[in-house]
């Protein structure tokens, strides 16, 4: 296995020079977000802030970005996290990946800082460094256009930051094709202190697959589980704007509700942010490289002249603008999402502060004065977008909220922390943390904070039969969204099975996230032979996403200080039941929680009193390096 070696490109902005190096640990971690982990935990030095030239920003292709496996559009982002201080990673899909690895290369380390504004193009085997000046302070699909027209290319691709990276908003993100967002962290911030404006890449190579004949074969086999499935269908049919935003198909799925308070929302006002709400203005649908699942929408909304011409709308969106603000004007829910876009703004984060705002301005925690006269009320469509512009260029009371939730409440003070919702200093835009105990327990331990895209399972949503989770999980109750039984070490065993995919390279929605019936690692030991001619065993890639799992707890305890109180979830989660809807009187109880938590921390060998790493338990996984890296930085463990 060692004997492989990625191909990577090394930019230092500070001096302009970019190499390219071989490397074998970027096949040891498979790629993506494992080898991403690496660099960061082996090259960002302890006490290094977020926005420095000492921080670096890893996007790691997995060594499945690329082939015809459903889904394997994917790319990583890893950096130092912003708001939390720890670790941050993001997975984007689009057709970025693909094209850099058809431009020959696997991953791209940036460090140092420009002085000037730069670019990086990268073109069939050769990385240089250009002028950006003229693209800085251009939107992110204006900075794509640009560069396209720059290069008389349409089909380069590009990854680039908006302006609210550019102003080191800690909310910020990285999008690409302007539709994709690899959105955790602050990344986009990162790259703006930088002075890191974009990467565009043309590729006419191939990805090299040892056995073509056999990945077929196995591909074929992969797809046809895929395609045979109930919820490959319904996302197929509504993306995930029809199946879990407010509502989804059944009317059961949660929602956030003004600032995380309830999860769920008046039906009247649902139906009119819904997908099918939507159909009318949807152009056509989208989708990332080789998905069959084509789960984007591409709107066309038109008001009093304005035009709004935008793709994607997850369910996030939806949440975070519709259901979190109280906001049911389907076209102002649009409008701040390709904002978000345009922009370079995560979805998530901008969601949280404002709600946060919004809570705080009806409590009278602050007022007009504060808000230099905006109205923060739920629902008010109309000062709510103006806040979001205010956020992009630190203009007014979005100057505060530019800092993320966690670090606008410290700001203001005033007994408005309780109003946060966060963790680890990451706001949560997310459905289901009072009612989905399994759903809920992934957010708090996520080691990128407050993200469900890390451990939560989707088997409380689907509600798959006892026997299934019994088979698949031995989880009986893996289905049963209030109950807390087995719900630990499911949580554990999704979090191992995510850190595989995001290094693989392929998207979540064709893997066993939704379908569980993929959720056997057997298919990727099977394909990696087939793709680099190298055996690797189910225990051995187990083994590599616990390495990954135990990097990132490594370098969240020597850089945040993370330990097992960091883990929990907001008070209001914890102490108020929801007052509504068909999970009514829902909370998730500390006593049960801290046995699911518990289960969780033993399932992956972590330490029950604290929740750090034991000694015995990195020994086992050959990580002579992790304690070593704990020593030097002087914890003991």
């Amino acid at each position: 296995m060692n004997e492989l070696k990625g191909k990577i490109i090394r930019v230092d902005l500070t001096t302009g020079k970019v190499n390219v190096f071989e490397t074998e640990h970027y096949y040891s971690f498979l790629g993506g977000r494992g080898y991403g982990d690496w660099v960061v935990l082996k090259e960002v030095p302890k006490n290094t802030e977020p926005l420095s030239e000492d921080n670096k920003v890893v996007i790691s292709t997995g060594c499945f970005t690329g082939t015809s496996l459903p889904g394997s559009s994917r790319i990583s982002l890893t950096t130092k996290n912003v708001l939390s201080g720890g670790i941050s990673y993001s997975s984007g899909g689009g057709n970025f990946g693909p094209e850099l690895k058809k431009a020959g290369f696997d991953a791209i380390i940036i460090e140092g800082k420009a002085s000037t504004p730069k670019y990086l193009f990268i073109n069939d085997g050769n990385a240089e460094l250009r002028d950006a000046s003229h693209l800085w302070g251009l939107t992110t699909w204006d900075t794509e256009d640009t560069i396209k027209k720059d290069l008389g290319d349409e089909n380069i691709k590009v990854l680039s930051i908006g302006p609210a990276g550019e102003n080191l908003v800690k909310v910020a993100c990285v999008m690409i094709d302007k539709a994709h967002a690899l959105a955790w962290g602050g990344s986009g911030a990162v790259l703006g202190y930088k002075m890191f404006k974009a990467i565009a890449v043309k590729g006419n190579g191939t990805v090299k697959v040892h056995d073509q004949i056999l990945f077929n074969d196995l591909v074929k086999s992969y797809s046809h589980i895929l395609l045979s499935s109930s919820a490959s269908a319904s996302l197929k049919k509504g993306g995930t704007h029809g199946m879990a935003g407010v509502g989804g198909w059944s009317g059961r799925v949660p929602t956030s509700v003004r600032n995380l308070q309830e999860e769920y929302w008046d039906p009247e006002k649902s139906k009119k942010v819904s997908e099918e709400a939507y159909k009318p203005y949807e152009v056509k649908r989208t989708n990332c490289y080789n998905c069959p699942l084509a789960c984007l929408h591409y709107y066309e909304m038109e008001r009093d002249g304005e035009v709004l011409s935008c793709e994607g709308m997850h369910a996030n969106s939806v949440r975070g603008f519709a259901s979190n603000w109280d906001i049911d004007d389907p076209f102002y829910v649009l409008k701040i999402h390709s904002l978000c876009n345009k922009y370079g703004l995560d979805v998530d984060g901008v969601s949280a502060s404002v709600a946060w705002a919004i809570e705080c301005f009806e409590e009278g925690i602050i007022d007009e004065k504060d808000t230099y006269g905006l109205q923060l009320k739920w629902g008010n469509a109309k000062d709510l977008t103006e806040l979001v512009e205010q956020i992009t260029y630190r203009k007014d009371f979005g100057n505060i909220l530019a800092e993320g939730v966690h670090n606008a409440s410290k700001i203001i003070g005033r007994n408005s922390f309780k109003y946060a919702m966060q963790i680890k200093g990451v706001g949560i835009n997310e459905q289901g943390v009072h009612s989905h105990k399994a759903w809920s327990l992934g957010i708090a331990t996520s080691t990128r904070g407050s993200g469900h895209l890390t451990g939560s399972p989707q088997t409380e949503n689907r509600q798959i039969p006892n026997e299934v989770g019994k088979w698949l999980f031995n989880c009986e109750e893996a289905g049963i969204p209030g109950s807390y039984k087995g719900k630990g070490k499911l949580v554990a065993w999704y979090e191992r099975y995510k850190a595989i995919i995001d290094s693989i390279g392929i998207c979540y929605f064709n893997a066993g996230w939704y379908e569980v019936a993929l959720a056997d690692i057997k298919h990727f030991t099977r394909m990696y032979k087939a793709l680099t001619g190298k055996t690797i065993t189910d225990k051995e890639l187990w083994t590599i996403a616990e390495r990954i799992i135990n990097m990132e707890r490594a370098f969240n305890t020597v850089h945040a200080g993370f330990t097992r109180k960091d883990d929990y979830l907001p008070t209001r989660i914890m102490e108020q039941p929801l007052t509504v809807g068909p999970f009514k009187g829902e909370y998730m109880d500390k006593e049960r929680f801290d046995q699911m938590l518990d289960e969780y921390y033993e399932s992956l060998g972590l330490c029950i009193e604290n929740g750090l790493q034991k000694r015995e338990t990195i020994e086992q996984l050959g990580m002579d390096y992790i304690i070593e890296y704990f020593e030097s930085n002087g914890v003991q463990i």
